[in-house]
């Protein structure tokens, strides 16, 4: 295999089968844009974002669901794929249940696809899994421009 070299607008990147993966965190109370362009990181190059177990306080779901757009709304356009493992109890005040991401992302505009529920039960031995604890995955999306051709 060859070698992968930064580019420009990734400092970090990894080979990944054909293509290339890059990672930058985000303070999510702060813009994003000044950070990125800080460490030479163009958001805007974004095609894919994946978020795993990134939102389980309630007081981080605004500050997730801003910065999330942010990439959202790079020349791109690229989808978020976000698993969740869904631990909050009803009627929590502290933790924050996926129901209350994907509200927050669909009151915003965004499209927000259920795409699987893996049912922790299966995964490992039953008496070590609470019940209700599925992990589930979900694309969010921006809504189509209506001026941009449908995706294939």
């Amino acid at each position: 295999g060859g070698s992968v070299k930064a580019a420009p607008s990734w400092p970090v990147l990894g080979q990944v089968g054909e293509g290339t993966a890059g990672s930058f965190a985000l303070d999510w109370t702060q813009p994003p844009l000044p950070q990125a362009e800080a460490a030479g990181v163009d958001l805007g190059s974004t095609e894919v974002i994946l978020a795993a177990e990134c939102v389980w306080l309630k007081d981080l779901v605004e500050p997730f669901v801003d910065t999330v757009l942010a990439v959202l709304a790079g020349r791109e356009r690229p989808v978020c794929h976000c698993c969740y493992r869904d631990r909050a109890k009803e009627g929590s005040k502290t933790f924050a249940g996926m129901a209350e991401v994907v509200e927050e992302f669909e009151k915003r505009g965004c499209s927000v696809v259920l795409h699987r529920r893996f049912a922790l039960e299966t995964l490992g031995d039953p008496k070590d899994i609470p019940p209700g604890n599925d992990m589930l995955l979900y694309q969010i999306s921006l809504p189509q421009d209506p001026q941009d051709p449908p995706s294939a």
